[in-house]
Formats: structure tokens, C-alpha cells, sequence
């Protein structure tokens, strides 16, 4: 499968939600690009325990469904408000991933944008904000890669996903069977856990961001403040001690 295909598939897999209001690649508007890294951090560290949280939940529905599996032959004899204490609210789970993997993204592609921006406001800085941009822009590809991955081990065809609508369905219709039920299940798990992983690294490019920006900073106050001093030594060299001053 292409990239742009998997991304297609990833965009609406298991009912998509509204993309996040920062999408557009700005976290706030009147924050400066150095501000906006700040703020890029804090927003994935909110993301990465929202991402933990799910992804432990998650597994704890998939379990549930495997030990009712093994409880019963055909789960489609239990009673529907039996089965549906354990159903819904993995669907549930698997929404809020959902937004959570899109929001991830959407924060993926604000980064690359800051760091673009940052490399032409920083343009004596070093490799480490000259390739923020690209280094965001391997990990969005990276993670749509392993994301598309991870579901299609789990035998789930992406044409099945091509829209919101197809993706609802496909899920209705998975759980028809017992064994549809169970890709499902395990295809949420391995979803949520591409997505901590994920998240988890997208958490340590921005804290290098942000450091490398300290950094650099830092470096151009020393730098302002040796050339200020070796501009005061300069117009207090001599003074009084001129002979040809002296009366």
C-alpha cells in the first residue's frame, strides 16, 4: 500500500473524529515560533498520559471479549445487553484512540511547521533546529507506516476503510462473527500501542526542540554580552593614563 493510501485509510479508520482547531500547524496565534515549541511540549505531554489511559483500557475490554469467547461458542446467543456492557465501550475506547492518534498528528504537523520556521528565524543555528522540520516529518510518516501496519496484521482490508461510513460498517460487521469481534479487539490493541510509542517519541523530538532552542539562545546572549564587554574595555582603555592627556 502507498503512503498516501495508508493515509487515506488512517484518516478514517474505526470512526474518525473532527480533527483538532490546531491542525492547521499554529498553537497559538500571537505566540512567537520559540513560544509555540513551549506549548507544542505541553500539549503532547497532555496527549501522551490521555494515549496511556486509552491504551490501558483498551486492553482491558480485548481481554474481556477473549474470556468471553472462551466462555461460550457463539457469543451471538448471549443476551444483547450482556454483550454489549463488553462491545460499546471498546468502541468507545477505540473512538476516543482515534481522536487521540489524529490529534497526535495534527501536533506532528504544527511541529514540522515550527521547526521550518524556526530554522529561518535561527539561521546561525546548528544541525539540531535546522532539521526539526524533517525530523517531525519522519515521524509522521513513520507512524502512519507502523499504524497501517500493525491493523493490516490483524487482517483488516484498508479498502474496508475508505470512508467514516465504510469504517462503521466494517466494525458492525465484524461483530457478527466471533472471530470478527477478535480482529477488532486485537486490532485496537496493537493500534493503541503504536499510538503510546508514537506520542511517546513525539514527546522527546519537541523536548530536543525546545532544548536546542534554549541552547541556542543562550549562546547568542553570551555572544552579545562578550562583544558588549569588549566594547566597554575599548572606550575606557587609555582614560587618564594618556600622557599626551595630562596637564
Amino acid at each position: 500500500m502507498s503512503i498516501q493510501s495508508k493515509t487515506v485509510f488512517l484518516s478514517t479508520i474505526l470512526a474518525l473524529l473532527p480533527a483538532p482547531a490546531f491542525a492547521g500547524g499554529t498553537l497559538t496565534g500571537g505566540a512567537t515560533f520559540p513560544e509555540q515549541i513551549v506549548q507544542e511540549g505541553t500539549a503532547v505531554q497532555s496527549l501522551a498520559k490521555q494515549a496511556q489511559e486509552v491504551t490501558t483500557q483498551i486492553s482491558m475490554y480485548a481481554n474481556d471479549i477473549e474470556r468471553y469467547q472462551n466462555m461460550v461458542t457463539n457469543t451471538l446467543d448471549m443476551p444483547a445487553s450482556m454483550f454489549a456492557k463488553i462491545w460499546n465501550p471498546l468502541v468507545g475506547s477505540i473512538q476516543k484512540l482515534t481522536a487521540i492518534y489524529n490529534q497526535a498528528q495534527a501536533l506532528g504537523y504544527a511541529g514540522q511547521n515550527i521547526g521550518a520556521q524556526l530554522a529561518q528565524e535561527y539561521q546561525g543555528a546548528g544541525s539540531s533546529i535546522k532539521n526539526l522540520s524533517s525530523v517531525y516529518a519522519n515521524w509522521n510518516q513513520t507512524t502512519n507506516t507502523d499504524m497501517a501496519d500493525a491493523l493490516e496484521s490483524q487482517h483488516l482490508a484498508a479498502q474496508n476503510f475508505a470512508t467514516q461510513d465504510a469504517s462503521m460498517q466494517t466494525i458492525q460487521n465484524e461483530a457478527q462473527t466471533a472471530q470478527g469481534r477478535e480482529q477488532v479487539a486485537a486490532a485496537a490493541v496493537a493500534a493503541a500501542n503504536v499510538t503510546t510509542k508514537s506520542i511517546q517519541q513525539l514527546e522527546q523530538i519537541t523536548m530536543a526542540g525546545q532544548d536546542a532552542v534554549l541552547a541556542y539562545q543562550r549562546q547568542q546572549k553570551a555572544e552579545k554580552n562578550v562583544t558588549a564587554q569588549a566594547a566597554a574595555n575599548g572606550l575606557f582603555s587609555g582614560g587618564t593614563n594618556n600622557p599626551s592627556l595630562l596637564p
